[in-house]
């Protein structure tokens, strides 16, 4: 080592205790700040589910001691609003060149804006996401320090030098100011001083080098590096939008229906072990969108035309010239006596007018022919359909059909029923051959028992068919007992059949026609 300070009177020459600043190499692992609720829930979701994500961290921090600030700022970027950060200066040396670089590479990636907009303000996709990534990266993690830290494993190296450094700039401000006191002053003092500086001036040397190296290794390393977190980031997005599935389709929608509620959480062990419930949650929670929408958007929430002028007292009707009374203390009394006897003048609207809502029966083939996406978007519909009636406090049947005198039939009355009914539905499936005629035998049964105005859907792939006999007869039912049916063809992928709904359905919809989600809208709006 090269001496550059021969005496102490060099090194109070020197800049060296204002250019050598102390390094961190154990300040903060998080690389974005959080405020204390975004804490509490964190550790509420760390502590209610049932996960190996602690397990994941313990065994990875062996290899990379600020793992557990990467896995909690993983939740941060996806679950805040507004991602802020922590002062680089603050950080800890591996927090600095490797959290900083994954996190980055990973709000900066292709995926980052899709898996956001799945995750941001909703609790258990954002948690799910986030533990999803973290154990991609923990999988990986070897290779990953590897191509940052290259054959001399330059990170660990550093992170040992930097907190060399520090202690050695520590005791050189220490002894300088002790010197510069008075309280010493003899040659092993000044010796012990100059001592320190040269090593601190050697260990500067070597931490920027360390830093050019790492830098270098990262860049060199950069396609492997970042086609290894977005497959993280990729599975994290997957893992979001499944949940988001599941809460949407099955979850608790009162409240947060994204939240950490204990039905939440029962709901996604439930629907994950479940394969005929998950592949209905991948449309379902679509369709309660779709519903969702044409309720707030509905005349039932007083969106009429403007016609006329009208007395009372509804504050967002009244003409605009009845507030000037408000103006003066002279006439805000009148506007007051006006507004106790409903005098003000305000807008008439004309209202839509809709008739109460009938109840709905489904009928939906459950054949062979129709297992797996069929059966499963069938099924989809079925419950956004009951979930309309629900709405309206109507009754709805779902009646499970297939072969000749094979049917089942759900009952869920005014909106009264279980969430586990409801699944114990949807897992139903039965099999075998098709036969239209054991469906709309029990369906006119529910209507002359009691179902009123009902509306009847019924949902199959067509590949059977009804006999004259049996047509003539529903048909003169259906005008005695004033209900109707429309047909559901699922024929994407053969199209055909639409001959056999004909007899009994005044409308039919072919999937091989219009887009699923087109005759989903159509079906509901008259339902809301």
């Amino acid at each position: 080592m090269q001496k550059k300070y021969r005496s102490a009177a060099d090194v109070f020459n020197s800049d060296i205790l204002s250019r050598l600043t102390p390094p961190k190499p154990h300040g903060l692992e998080r690389i974005l700040k959080s405020t204390r609720l975004e804490d509490a829930i964190y550790n509420d979701l760390r502590l209610t589910s049932d996960d190996t994500l602690c397990e994941t961290e313990e065994e990875a921090m062996k290899r990379l001691s600020t793992f557990k600030g990467l896995s909690r700022d993983a939740f941060q970027a996806m679950y805040a609003l507004n991602p802020r950060r922590n002062d680089e200066d603050e950080l800890s040396t591996i927090a600095r060149k490797f959290n900083t670089y994954i996190l980055d590479d990973m709000m900066n990636g292709e995926t980052y804006p899709a898996l956001k907009a799945i995750c941001e303000g909703r609790e258990l996709p954002a948690y799910e996401a986030a533990k999803e990534f973290v154990e991609n990266i923990a999988d990986r993690l070897d290779e990953l320090l590897q191509a940052a830290g290259g054959e001399k494993k330059s990170l660990d190296v550093l992170e040992k030098l930097e907190a060399q450094q520090e202690k050695n700039l520590r005791d050189l401000k220490e002894m300088a100011e002790q010197c510069q006191r008075g309280s010493q002053d003899n040659s092993a003092f000044d010796q012990k001083l100059t001592e320190l500086a040269n090593k601190a001036e050697s260990k500067a040397k070597q931490i920027a080098a360390l830093n050019r190296m790492t830098d270098d290794s990262l860049r060199q390393n950069k396609a492997a590096i970042q086609s290894a977190i977005q497959t993280a980031a990729e599975a994290a997005r997957e893992k979001a939008k499944e949940v988001s599935e599941i809460l949407l389709s099955w979850g608790d929608d009162a409240g947060n229906p994204m939240g950490r509620s204990a039905m939440n959480q029962e709901v996604l062990r439930k629907v994950r072990g479940n394969r005929n419930l998950l592949e209905i949650a991948k449309h379902l929670g679509r369709f309660r969108e779709i519903l969702s929408s044409l309720r707030k958007n509905s005349c039932a929430y007083g969106r009429g035309e403007k016609y006329a002028l009208e007395q009372g007292n509804n504050l967002q009707r009244v003409i605009t010239s009845e507030f000037a009374m408000l103006a003066s203390p002279a006439t805000a009394l009148l506007f007051l006596q006006k507004y106790q006897r409903k005098a003000l003048k305000q807008y008439q609207r004309r209202e839509a007018v809709s008739k109460g809502y009938g109840d709905i029966i489904v009928c939906l083939d459950e054949s062979q022919s129709t297992q797996g996406e069929a059966a499963a978007w069938g099924k989809a519909l079925a419950f956004s359909l009951l979930e309309a009636a629900k709405i309206n406090r109507r009754n709805f049947a779902l009646i499970h059909f297939s072969g000749k005198g094979s049917a089942k039939t759900d009952l869920f009355p005014g909106g009264k029923y279980s969430m586990d009914a409801v699944m114990a539905s949807a897992d139903t499936f039965l099999g075998g051959g098709t036969d239209y005629e054991t469906p709309l035998t029990e369906a006119l049964r529910l209507i002359r028992g009691g179902f009123q105005n009902a509306d009847v859907v019924f949902i199959t792939d067509g590949e059977c068919a009804v006999s004259e006999q049996f047509a003539e007869g529903f048909k003169k039912a259906k005008s005695e007992l004033g209900f109707t049916v429309t047909g559901l063809l699922l024929d994407t992928e053969s199209s055909g059949f639409a001959f056999s709904l004909e007899p009994f359905c005044e409308r039919v919809y072919r999937t091989s026609e219009i887009a699923g989600d087109g005759i989903v809208c159509d079906l509901l709006v008259g339902k809301v």
